[in-house]
């Protein structure tokens, strides 16, 4: 997630268009692995609380789609 810029709006369809999906057909979990250093907008199936708590420090937010 550290490649896309400031306040962009992270989604499985922005994953599948950036390539960094195996397959866009199953669910998006995001790890905590790493360091996230801008404030991103997360629309995913699932996240671990690790990656939430960094989400949330570097000012974003994280919203679970069904």
């Amino acid at each position: 997630l550290a490649g896309f810029k400031a306040s962009a709006e992270i989604s499985p369809e922005t994953l599948a268009e950036a390539h960094l999906l195996r397959d866009p057909r199953n669910p998006v979990a995001i790890l905590g692995r790493g360091e996230l250093k801008s404030a991103l907008k997360v629309r995913v199936h699932r996240v671990t609380a690790s990656a939430k708590s960094k989400i949330e420090a570097a000012g974003g937010t994280v919203e679970l789609i069904g």
